[in-house]
């Protein structure tokens, strides 16, 4: 291979004979022994790959970019894969001299090249390395529709374009979205009086969002006027064009910056009837003015508007100390209960210990929600004036409410609760509950003294929190009492002494019960007990303990893998046991590898339980959601007692594989729909059951297959998904179904899993069609992922969004359609109505990434270069600073993986999807 590109080169690329290297290697040899050499596998050999690239110079550089064809005409990918590298290895500290042969053969390259996605791709490795020398060759490509939007980003990047960027601006005949962008990102404060005529004659919404924006960025005092009546126009309410957003920005920005009349502005919106223009403005001067913070809160606080007044509350969150907490208190007769109870819920939230005595005040208000507010906050904020107050409320009118603010105390309870077991008999109650709740062991003496309390609820309460309290050393007083108890408490005993045992190891708990059995007077009362000790021991012993309905019982509770085939062998031999055994054996079975499930269930069928057995492991078996399960619930649908349960199972699973299987299939959804018509005269919804079948047996005749054009069959595509088969898929096949052709989605964002390739890709073209049904569906296409891990970062995922939904009005970039999730930004796509299918292709060759949706180039980037190598934060932190969304993907880099359908909601359609693997 190596020596057919070498070959192909020279033929291409005739090269001066005399560019030598020290071993004596010509310029194209250079270059084709570079890259014959990518994919690289390890970093050093990258790094040494590049660096003999990179050494070639402008002429070398140029040569590989010359190499750039048509998409139409041909691969890019290890030129691609070259350039990258070459660019990422030169912008790397100490390495300015190679830099500068690298920018000469790019833009020498640029200029002669008349491919628009290659030129776009060349300026976007311009953008990584420019300098002031390229501006002016930038600007002329802002000229160009296509790729206007690559320059200026471009020119955003490079050193020194402010002044190019402010002509280009002041020269745009009409208002420029794109440049208002770099107006922004730039800061360049003296494009504000060119802004602030496109401000006027903004026709469109994004136009207006994004010179707006630009304003509220980069404006000085003499765009206040300007936003601020556009903000009112608006009402103050977040429209398209988002004028309100963009004046309080600028307000905030100038007011921090010293601008007295932008903080003049803020204290007026201080007065604004809008709720969350008011607490926008507030977090402004709170900021500037944080001497007078405490007189501002205070305002607040005492504001009519519970909701201003709430969210004044939580932006003092960030600076409330004691004393802000004490002038607050201070205020508190003063306040309305409503007030006081908003001030409580705070101090609460704040764990505001020093304001104790204020809560515990609050206690005793007769506003009831004053009352349980301040309950709740005395919880929250632990200390023993709290406590103290809440045990007295045990045996009040809010008892129920105390003892919860107690279950969650912020603090040690134990001594208070055990002090409680003396109380009144509701005290000692409601103490005993919390003392087993919170496992308080230094109560059990007292609680086995409460035992035998006169008191029938508080005695009731004593044995209920022996499940709590006890520990092994309780374990021979609690077998004591088990040995003489009466029926009625034998299993309150029994739960303490499960308890007690607990944190002993299984054979140590066997032990000790073995040797207690030994000498009890009704040995089957220890047997639940040899149940939880769950060795291969504690089996073997119930199975030869002598009270067998006891044992067998205690059997039932037992919970070891190994009891599946315990559990099937005891159906068989005991008639009597066997429906019992075989409902829990498919408990068990329910756990089992999911490869295993269908055949276990089948064995358990083959014991012939009861009716009500068999429907459980039919309905089991439909939650396997596998065709193979279809022919074992298909005999059960000629039985009377089984055939409902039967034909769910089969509608079930046929539903979920729309259009597979053959004729055992069919025959038995015919059945099914046989049995559902005849339940329909009496169950309007079994009728519903009947449609459906219906339209699952009319797929097999009607979806057509979908197959690929004779140019992809050539070209090495294969389909993995034609309208009807999911073979080449795992997964959710629950939420990924088949309908009319495509695969719908009902799958909720780490709720319902995720569909994935059975095989895994590396370099690939992926091509399908999506298709929106209601407005603002959210959705992705995860590459290169592992399964079962977020692949926004775990791997990749291409977002799938209908971003023109007002939903998304305050979408991030990186969330467009489109978008390398939080590491690459697309260029915005308008999609046609909903219904309608739209074309996409993913290309992933290396480390770019390219989309196409309806034809047209949306993202074509790299995502190494794109977080300049680093995507995850060097420091080992959450905070990743080189992607825009700030946030690691430790999988960004993975070589290979699965494709994903990443479900975030229901509608939205794939159909026709293929793809063809780039892999050597």
């Amino acid at each position: 291979m190596k020596k057919i590109l070498y070959l192909f080169l020279l033929f291409l690329l005739p090269v001066a004979a005399e560019a030598q290297d020290a071993r004596q290697r010509s310029l194209e040899t250079i270059v084709a022994d570079g890259l014959a050499q990518l994919p690289v596998q390890d970093t050093p050999s990258l790094d040494a790959a590049m660096q003999e690239l990179a050494a070639t110079g402008a002429r070398g550089v140029k040569m590989m970019a010359d190499m750039l064809v048509p998409a139409s005409e041909g691969k890019n990918a290890t030129v691609e894969y070259a350039l990258s590298g070459v660019v990422n290895y030169v912008t790397a500290e100490g390495r300015e001299a190679l830099a500068e042969g690298v920018r000469k053969g790019l833009c020498e390259a640029l200029k002669s090249c008349s491919d628009k996605p290659n030129q776009a791709f060349l300026i976007s490795l311009l953008q990584l390395c420019s300098t002031e020398e390229q501006i002016p060759l930038l600007v002329e490509y802002t000229r160009d529709e296509y790729l206007a939007d690559y320059a200026v980003r471009a020119l955003i990047s490079t050193p020194g374009s402010d002044k190019a960027l402010l002509d280009l601006i002041a020269g745009s005949a009409e208002p420029n979205a794109l440049l208002a962008y770099a107006a922004a990102e730039r800061q360049l404060t003296e494009a504000e009086g060119t802004l602030l005529q496109w401000a006027a004659a903004a026709g469109d919404d994004a136009t207006k969002e994004a010179v707006c924006n630009a304003l509220g960025r980069c404006g000085t005092e003499a765009s206040l006027k300007t936003l601020a009546a556009a903000a009112k126009a608006a009402d103050y309410a977040f429209t398209p064009g988002d004028a309100t957003s963009a004046y309080l920005q600028l307000v905030g920005r100038l007011a921090r910056e010293g601008s007295g009349k932008a903080l003049s502005a803020a204290r007026t919106l201080l007065r604004s009837e809008r709720q969350h223009i008011r607490t926008a403005a507030l977090d402004i001067v709170l900021s500037v003015e944080p001497a007078k913070r405490t007189s501002y809160i205070l305002a607040a606080v005492k504001d009519p508007s519970r909701e201003y007044r709430c969210a004044a509350l939580h932006l003092a969150d960030d600076f409330a100390d004691e004393a802000l907490c004490a002038a607050i208190c201070e205020k508190m007769k003063s306040y309305d209960d409503v007030t006081r109870t908003d001030v409580v819920n705070w101090l609460g939230s704040r764990h505001a210990a020093a304001q104790s005595a204020t809560i515990v005040a609050a206690i005793a208000s007769e506003n009831e929600e004053l009352a349980l507010a301040a309950i709740r906050a005395a919880g929250r904020i632990g200390g023993e004036e709290a406590l103290g107050a809440l045990v007295a409320q045990l045996d009040g009118p809010y008892g129920a409410q105390a003892e919860a603010a107690i279950a969650a105390f912020n603090g040690d309870t134990h001594e208070a609760l055990v002090d409680a077991l003396d109380g009144s008999p509701a005290t000692q109650a409601r103490a005993l509950k919390l003392a087993a709740a919170r496992r308080i062991v230094l109560a059990a003496d007292k609680v086995f003294e409460l035992l035998d309390a006169q008191d029938a609820e508080v005695q009731n309460a004593a044995y209920a929190a022996l499940a709590g309290v006890t520990s092994s050393v309780d374990f021979g007083r609690l077998c004591d009492r088990l040995d003489q108890a009466p029926e009625g408490r034998v299993t309150a005993l029994q739960n303490g002494l499960k308890n007690a045992l607990r944190e002993v190891e299984p054979a140590e708990q066997y032990r000790l019960v073995v040797n207690r059995i030994s000498g009890a007077p009704k040995a089957s009362r220890y047997y639940p007990l040899l149940a939880q000790a769950a060795t291969r021991e504690a089996i073997d012993a119930l199975l030869a303990a002598s009270d067998r309905e006891a044992a067998f019982a205690a059997l039932l509770t037992l919970d070891n893998p190994e009891m599946t085939g315990v559990l099937y062998d005891l159906a068989k031999e005991n008639p009597a046991w066997k429906d019992a055994a075989i409902s829990r054996y498919a408990d068990f079975v329910a756990a089992a590898p999911a490869d295993r499930q269908i055949e276990y269930y089948g064995r358990g069928l083959e014991t012939e339980p009861s009716g009500a057995v068999c429907n459980k492991i039919l309905r089991a078996l439909a939650n396997t959601a596998a065709l193979p399960a279809v022919a074992v619930a298909a005999p059960y649908l000629e039985n009377p007692g089984t055939s409902e349960a039967a034909a769910y199972a089969v509608k079930t699973i046929a539903s979920k594989n729309p259009g597979m299987g053959g004729e055992t299939v069919v025959a038995a959804l015919e059945k099914a729909q046989e049995i559902y018509a005849g339940l329909s005269k009496s169950d309007p919804d079994a009728g519903y059951a009947v449609d459906e079948i219906k339209g699952l047996l009319a797929r097999y005749a009607a979806v057509p297959r979908f197959e690929l054009s004779a140019e992809e069959a050539a070209e090495g595509f294969e389909v993995l998904f034609d309208g009807l088969s999911m073979e080449k898929w795992t997964g959710n096949k629950t939420n990924y179904v088949p309908v009319d052709g495509a695969i719908y989605v009902t799958a909720q964002y780490g709720g319902s899993g995720n569909l994935y390739t059975i095989e895994e890709y590396s370099d690939f073209i992926l091509r399908f069609e999506f298709a929106f049904d209601r407005e603002g569906v959210n959705n992705g296409i995860g590459i290169r992922t592992p399964m079962g891990v977020d692949a926004a970062y775990h791997g990749m995922e291409i977002q799938v969004l209908d971003h023109d939904a007002p939903i998304y009005k305050d979408l991030q970039v990186y969330q467009q359609h489109g978008s390398v999730y939080g590491v690459i930004p697309a260029k915005r796509v308008k999609f046609p109505p909903l219904g309608t299918w739209n074309v996409e292709e993913i290309r992933a060759v290396g480390d770019r990434i390219t989309v196409t949706v309806n034809g047209e180039v949306i993202l074509d980037g790299n995502i190494r270069r794109a977080c300049k190598g680093h995507n995850v934060a060097p420091d080992g932190s959450t905070e990743n600073p080189y992607t825009v969304d700030h946030r690691n993907h430790p999988g960004l880099f993975n070589r290979s993986g699965h494709i994903g359908l990443l479900g975030h909601g229901p509608g939205i359609k794939f159909r026709h999807i293929r793809i063809k693997s780039l892999a050597d």
